[in-house]
């Protein structure tokens, strides 16, 4: 309660009668004493004959103390009826009177007993030298022998604490009194303060963003609005996520502390603790825009978009709020998810430090199909609900890199969204306005007026540099090349420090360890690909990776051209097609969609306007150069002039077809036909 006599200020002005003038405000005679301290304004007032020392008031306002705060600016409540209390008294002198028992919170030590206070205890042990009654966590005392059992609830007095700290009981019988808690009387300090109080016993507030449960004690993650603090407790009380509470407790590390006492905050400060936490976050989480890496109108169509993705982010790690960073398998969707991945690991890194969430808040997932399939989506939501309710993780935002934005990706998204995600989707696919219902954001260069040249990975290292300061230029060249981007994307090669053939032998690279890694995502030896460790082991590995890719590749190419089939089309268009069910392995490297580009890059030297088209038992795929072709409308088409389960998509240019395998030919037939009937 806030002190009434000094208004909460813990000090009090008192006027009191100038010494020196006696109170007249006149200067009679100068002491030599006193002018050696005045100074020169003082001297010529007394010179005018006005007292310097009051400035001719007769009096001098001095401040002293409150003495009834103690300097505080508070004055404590009686722990029995509410009302004030003076001094260093628990309770009112009414109350004092009433029978009355003190329980000390584990908290307190030795230093917060009082002697012939009566105090509330457990039976830890019976001896033959005497009982053991736990006053708390922390301190025990002995009480001479009795016919008590462990375990059992006893009054005692406290009637002697030796110098060596060790306490002397004496059973007490009493009836009907008053239960008084004895809370320790702490400073109360920042987050930021922590790393000078190791060692000490502190009070701290914030919000709980996170309770984990382990087999030893409770892990709270408390937010201040900057940091992050974990705190360790083996009494938790009945909290939840987004409760403020006040904890004492032992610093054991800068962002580490043991809990002594936790108690749950309410009312008006709850309101405007979560109110600070909220200002904080909004404020730390606003990215720094540092401009674009090249000059691009299209870029700047989505700058909005893209800071709000960064800063949605950005919040989420503050927040402890899990991120699921899912993305396609090549090296486009990897060069995206990577660079999203080491920005927001940095992060982690300045806010949570040592803390556990570096390791769970970021997680990054590879997708084999080029769509958010349901079985990743069952994967990630059923892996985030087991940690909802083992460790009190919240549900997760989902970031879909190089996949999202079409209409095969609604029920996956649908279904997370269904459990409380939020789904953010960034990529260069031909998007699906129905998608964008269920999207918390979409970054798509179509939905500005731009095309799929401005890959995923382009605009993943865009957004990561809003949230790090990390050096990711050289993914975005990487994306470039992989996905065989062209037009002012090309810059990122030019400003990578790359040459095309090295960027050509990490992409090669990468897509030669991620098939072989199937659904696991592998960040460590993905990231040494990448540059992100070793400099001459990077290169070691992008020599002997890329080789092997290469080899493979004109391997497969020289068996499966021998089922190529080239027709010049009545409206001038080359249809291509290979069958790369019976003249490519099964399971290898490179995989069916690759081998169809690679043969299609070799075909395109010699045609101006070609398609091509490698098909399997159940599924096509298309690649395409100098034709307008609109593969997600292809499907649509397809769809519904056959009936064959026809699903896929992709780019406008570039995409995949699946149907049921007995309906193969009537599936192709219908798409020869629809390519001959294309305008060129």
């Amino acid at each position: 309660m806030t002190c009434e006599t000094c208004n909460g200020k813990g000090f009090i002005e008192v006027d009191k009668l100038c010494e020196v003038c006696s109170g007249t405000g006149k200067s009679k005679s100068f002491d030599v004493k006193v002018t050696e301290e005045l100074s020169k304004e003082q001297i010529e007032m007394f010179l005018k004959g006005i007292c310097g020392i009051c400035k001719g008031k007769g009096k001098i306002t001095k401040i002293e103390v409150c003495k009834i705060c103690n300097g505080t600016g508070k004055v404590k409540k009686c722990k029995i009826c509410g009302s004030k209390v003076f001094g260093d008294y628990e309770l009112c002198q009414v109350c004092r009177k009433k029978p009355h028992v003190f329980k000390l919170r584990n908290a307190c030590g030795l230093e917060d007993i009082r002697l012939n206070r009566v105090y509330v205890g457990t039976v830890s042990a019976v001896t033959d030298i005497g009982t053991f009654v736990q006053l708390n966590k922390r301190l025990r005392g002995l009480m001479k022998k009795s016919n008590f059992k462990e375990g059992d609830t006893v009054l005692v007095k406290v009637v002697g604490i030796s110098p060596s700290g060790e306490i002397d009981l004496q059973h007490v019988e009493m009836e009907n009194y008053e239960l008084v808690e004895v809370s320790k009387e702490v400073e109360s300090v920042s987050f930021e303060d922590l790393e000078r109080k190791v060692g000490k016993i502190v009070e701290i507030k914030g919000l709980v963003t996170r309770i984990k449960q382990t087999a030893g004690p409770v892990i709270l993650t408390l937010l201040d609005g900057r940091k992050t603090l974990n705190v360790s407790s083996f009494e938790l009380q009945d909290l939840a996520l987004g409760d403020v509470v006040s904890l004492i407790g032992i610093v054991k590390k800068k962002d580490k502390i043991e809990a002594l006492e936790i108690n749950r905050i309410y009312g008006e400060e709850a309101y405007e603790i979560r109110k600070k936490v909220r200002e904080e976050v909004e404020k730390v989480s606003k990215p720094e825009f540092k401009g674009f890496l090249i000059k691009s109108e299209v870029l700047e169509r989505m700058k909005e978009d893209m800071i709000l993705v960064a800063k949605e982010l950005k919040k989420a790690i503050y927040e402890s709020r899990p991120i699921i960073i899912r993305h396609h398998w090549d090296s486009d969707g990897t060069c995206g998810g990577v660079a999203l991945e080491k920005a927001l690991m940095d992060l982690v890194e300045k806010v949570h430090g040592d803390n556990e969430e570096k390791y769970y808040l970021v997680k990054r997932r590879v997708s084999r199909a080029p769509f958010y399939e349901l079985e990743d989506v069952l994967r990630d939501l059923d892996e985030s609900l087991e940690d909802v309710e083992k460790f009190g993780d919240k549900i997760p935002v989902v970031v879909l890199v190089d996949n999202g934005s079409g209409r095969e990706d609604i029920p996956a998204i649908r279904q997370f969204l269904t459990f409380g995600a939020d789904v953010v989707v960034i990529d260069h696919h031909y998007p699906d306005s129905e998608v964008d219902k269920y999207l918390l954001y979409h970054i798509n260069p179509y939905k500005v007026g731009g095309d799929s040249n401005y890959t995923a990975g382009v605009m993943c290292v865009e957004i990561a540099r809003m949230v790090s300061d990390l050096d990711l230029k050289h993914l975005a060249a990487v994306s470039v090349v992989g996905d065989r981007a062209s037009g002012e994307v090309e810059k990122y090669v030019e400003i990578s420090g790359l040459s095309r053939e090295e960027l050509q032998d990490i992409v090669l690279a990468v897509e030669f360890e991620s098939f072989h890694l199937r659904f696991r995502s592998a960040s460590t030896i993905i990231h040494e690909l990448l540059g992100f460790g070793k400099k001459d082991r990077q290169k070691k590995l992008i020599e002997i990776l890329s080789s092997c890719a290469k080899q493979a590749i004109e391997e497969q190419v020289s068996i499966v051209v021998e089922s190529l089939k080239v027709q010049v089309l009545p409206n001038g268009v080359t249809l291509a097609v290979i069958d790369v069910e019976n003249y490519a392995k099964k399971f290898t490297f490179p995989p069916p969609g690759k081998l169809t580009g690679e043969v299609h890059d070799r075909l395109k030297k010699r045609y101006q306007k070609i398609v091509t088209i490698g098909y399997g038992p159940d599924f096509a795929i298309i690649r395409s150069d100098g034709v307008e072709i609109n593969v997600p409308k292809l499907v649509y088409e397809l769809k519904n002039e056959v009936i064959a389960g026809v699903d896929g998509g992709g780019h406008l240019n570039v995409g995949s077809i699946k149907f049921v395998q007995a309906k193969r030919k009537d599936v192709l037939a219908k798409l020869a036909a629809k390519i001959g009937g294309l305008k060129t």
